[in-house]
C-alpha cells in the first residue's frame, strides 16, 4: 500500500497538480490521521460506500488501467450495504461495537486536533 501511495503522490507532483509540501499536509491532516485511527476500509464505511463508489468510478481511469467501478464496492452498493449510514458495509455498525468504534474515532481525532493547535 505504501508503494501505491508514493507512486500516486509522485505522479501528482510530476503533473504539477500539487507540491510535495501540499501532498504531505493532505496526508498528515486528513488521510493519514483518519487511517491511523481506523484504517481505509472502516473510514470508507463511515464516509458511505455509495459516495466512495462514485468517486472511485470517476477517478479510476485517471489512476489505474482498470475501467469503471470496482466490482466489490459496486456489489456492496447494489446490496444497499452503504456502511455506517445503513448499519452495514464491510463492517457491522449496529449495536455497541459500532457505537464504540465511532466514539473512539471521534475521541482520537479531537486529541490529534488539540495537539496540532498546541503546535
Amino acid at each position: 500500500m505504501q508503494a501505491a501511495i508514493i507512486r500516486e503522490c509522485l505522479s501528482i507532483i510530476q503533473q504539477d497538480i500539487a507540491s510535495p509540501e501540499t501532498i504531505d499536509d493532505i496526508a498528515k491532516y486528513s488521510l493519514g490521521l483518519r487511517y491511523s485511527i481506523l484504517g481505509p476500509i472502516a473510514s470508507a464505511d463511515l464516509g458511505g460506500l455509495d459516495t466512495f463508489n462514485i468517486i472511485i468510478g470517476y477517478l479510476t481511469h485517471e489512476i489505474s488501467n482498470a475501467v469503471g467501478e470496482n466490482p466489490l464496492l459496486a456489489q456492496k452498493v447494489k446490496e444497499g450495504k452503504l456502511g455506517q449510514k445503513t448499519g452495514e458495509g464491510f463492517y457491522d455498525w449496529t449495536g455497541e461495537q459500532g457505537k464504540e468504534t465511532i466514539k473512539y474515532r471521534d475521541e482520537q481525532l479531537l486529541r490529534a486536533l488539540a495537539r496540532e493547535n498546541k503546535n
